[in-house]
């Protein structure tokens, strides 16, 4: 899943506390990383969502009633997922006279979608024409795992601005003693009678209230900047903390088309078994990707990963099929954040399994997953009929 929001959120904070960069792994991000996901079979129900202030004034998001009746809280709305007008109705005929699909892969983009959550993208495809999009479940959910990462990050931020307010307490300590030394050396030149000796001890005096005036300047600096960091990092924590909140209890998302258009779908089933998670646009006849034969499916045999990486919509990578393991296709096609959810699909279109994930090796580029297309339509059989 890629993410704006936490990538850039995360890399804006640390460069502003002087943190590097870190390396992505098998996830990435808020960030980011291959997609974000949930817990439970089913669309959850959309519950409202609280804000009040712990015992230490932080703001805190939450979509359970504060326990303490005391507690001020305030009921925040929940915001629409955004609907759009869209193209007409027959999806699958308007992209076809819009971009005149020349060969099977061109028609596979066709029915390959991004999807927007509070929290950031990945991809999906529609299975049927009935408007139904398989996608990743940590596309639409983040897991508990990445929660713990984020608030681990946080405390890393919060250490860092704690470790320059000590630099600078400090440095103020120093900066009072420097003044008080400046003040008795100013009454000690007073009273020294006048001549050639006090002259040279006041050019002296002067050169050090000089510099105990530039040392001033500097930490009246280095504070300002300080309430800037804080004041920026309170407010992109309160940000995140807010999409994290509508991210466990969103059930509609905005599904963006290869032309661009945005539709709202809604969460129809997630799989507690596998890493898959089931969308529904409802009243559009959409274009569908068709699942491979399974004879067609071995290695070396050519693929192409169709999916929005790094916020490139409409993007194919192509490899081939490096391996099967249980329910995943091992392929050396390129595989960004972004594109899980997406599909991974044969020369003549048909698709063969939803990229899920990216193991990165040792100084190498790294091998995709996708989850074989029979898993998922064996996990959403029933759903796929409503």
């Amino acid at each position: 899943m890629e993410t704006l929001l936490v990538t850039w959120l995360w890399r804006a904070l640390i460069r502003h506390v002087g943190r590097g960069g870190h390396r992505p792994g098998r996830w990435r991000g808020l960030v980011g990383g291959l997609g974000f996901f949930a817990l439970a079979v089913g669309a959850p129900a959309l519950a409202e969502l609280y804000k009040y202030q712990d015992e230490y004034g932080r703001w805190q998001y939450t979509d359970r009633p504060r326990p303490d009746p005391r507690q001020p809280v305030e009921v925040l709305p929940t915001p629409a997922a955004k609907t759009g007008t869209g193209p007409a109705q027959d999806l699958n005929a308007w992209l076809r006279v819009k971009f005149s699909p020349q060969n099977p892969i061109q028609e596979a983009t066709l029915s390959t979608v991004t999807v927007k959550t509070p929290v950031g993208t990945g991809s999906g495809f529609f299975v049927s024409t009935a408007g139904h999009i398989l996608t990743n479940k940590h596309v639409v959910k983040l897991p508990e795992s990445k929660r713990e990462e984020l608030q681990q990050q946080f405390g890393d931020v919060e250490q860092k601005l704690e470790s320059y307010r000590q630099r600078l307490a400090w440095r103020e300590r120093e900066l009072s003693v420097y003044g008080n030394e400046l003040a008795q050396y100013e009454a000690y030149l007073r009273a020294l009678p006048e001549g050639e000796r006090k002259t040279d001890k006041q050019a002296y005096y002067q050169s050090r209230q000089d510099q105990y005036q530039t040392l001033q300047q500097g930490l009246a600096a280095d504070r300002r900047k300080l309430r800037e960091m804080e004041d920026r990092f309170a407010t992109r924590r309160r940000e995140i903390d807010w999409n994290l909140t509508l991210s466990s209890t969103a059930t509609n998302f905005t599904i963006i088309l290869k032309d661009g258009a945005e539709l709202s779908a809604s969460l129809l089933a997630v799989s507690s078994n596998h890493d898959l998670a089931l969308l529904k646009l409802d009243r559009h006849q959409t274009p569908a990707l068709l699942p491979a034969a399974p004879q067609d499916v071995g290695q070396g045999v050519a693929v192409y990963a169709i999916g929005s990486p790094v916020g490139l919509r409409d993007s194919i990578s192509t490899g081939v099929v490096s391996g099967i393991e249980s329910n995943f296709i091992r392929t050396d096609a390129k595989i960004y954040p972004g594109n899980s959810g997406g599909p991974l699909v044969l020369a003549n279109g048909r698709v063969i399994g939803i990229n899920t994930m990216k193991q990165i090796t040792h100084k190498f580029e790294g091998i995709g997953y996708a989850i074989d297309i029979g898993t998922a339509l064996r996990e959403f059989a029933s759903d796929l009929r409503n």
